[in-house]
């Protein structure tokens, strides 16, 4: 298994309390290539992928941030998803969703879509991560540009914080209004078996800590060794929630949605909250990572076994 300090930085941008990930990678002007590999390990071509993924109700894709070659499937995942649908139905007929803008920015990204506002004052008011321009501009302005909705799916990150800070009790002294821009209360806790994986990881980011610095002072900036299990669940709930949502509120559509790769990788965090927030949704899961981790993805022992792509990107 080949999961180095950098990996957990990859990891870190979806876990910690981060404005988003700055890597300097610009995408290739040729396409990427990527190893595809199925559910059983048998490796498949990007067009089996692709039309695996039109058979589904969702879409969860898992990514490392910085991953350029990530972004470039995404896009391509929803130009082919956008594609078939119209060939069997009324366009758009697919529902983007993004971990990168949060619920309270809805208003403001459907002022963007309909072409109320400029770019230029949506970027400005929508908090967007410090690789938005290169990492999901496009694949945002395709939704666009076809007619699709976008769902901004992620709980605000000061909501998160809250949780972090004073427990998820604290929650309900939010306002009517600010409740509806989270899972509704009370959310599931994490699983057992998602607590065990965040576990590993705290363990993973305590080792490279004291490797990197052996005399166990903490540096400025520097990451927290412990992951709150209520915090993280918050915002896995929330985006599953806004999923369920979106199948609700535009029934002829399935939804493809974006996040890091520890939402829903081996079927837990989003996909977890998903199957009790939307029971009959078919759901499949594309876990995106970058050249030399093509370890298996972890075992989940499940009543309902999601179905789990993994590609390896070139």
């Amino acid at each position: 298994m080949n999961r180095s300090p950098c990996m957990l930085g990859l990891f870190l941008g979806t876990l910690l309390f981060a404005a988003g990930c700055h890597g300097t990678g610009r995408a290739s002007m040729e396409p990427p290539r990527y190893t595809i590999l199925s559910p059983d390990g048998t490796r498949v071509s990007q067009d089996v992928l692709m039309d695996e993924a039109a058979r589904a109700d969702v879409v969860l894709v898992g990514e490392t941030h910085d991953n350029p070659s990530a972004h470039h499937l995404e896009y391509a995942l929803l130009k082919r998803l956008l594609e078939k649908r119209a060939e069997e139905k009324s366009p758009p007929g697919v529902t983007l969703s993004f971990e990168m803008l949060a619920r309270d920015l809805q208003g403001v990204t459907d002022e963007y879509l309909s072409g109320l506002i400029t770019e230029m004052h949506f970027m400005a008011a929508s908090r967007p991560w410090g690789n938005y321009v290169r990492a999901y501009r496009q694949t945002l302005n395709l939704a666009k540009e076809k007619g699709a909705p976008v769902i901004a799916a992620n709980a605000p990150r000061r909501y998160v914080n809250l949780v972090a800070r004073k427990g998820k009790e604290a929650l309900e002294q939010l306002s009517p209004e600010a409740k509806t821009w989270i899972a509704p209360l009370p959310y599931e806790e994490a699983s057992p078996a998602y607590r065990t994986k965040l576990a590993a990881l705290e363990r993973q980011i305590l080792h490279a800590s004291q490797k990197d610095n052996p005399h166990g002072t903490k540096a400025p900036g520097s990451p927290p060794s412990t992951i709150n299990t209520d915090a993280q669940a918050l915002w896995d709930a929330t985006m599953a929630w806004s999923i369920a949502e979106a199948l609700t509120h535009y029934p002829d559509n399935s939804v493809m949605h974006i996040s890091g790769i520890f939402h829903c990788e081996g079927g837990l965090g989003i996909p977890e909250h998903l199957a009790r927030y939307a029971p009959s949704a078919t759901i499949l899961i594309i876990t995106i990572r970058p050249p030399g981790h093509d370890d298996p993805i972890p075992a989940f022992s499940s009543d309902r076994p999601i179905p789990e792509y993994l590609v390896i990107t070139e």
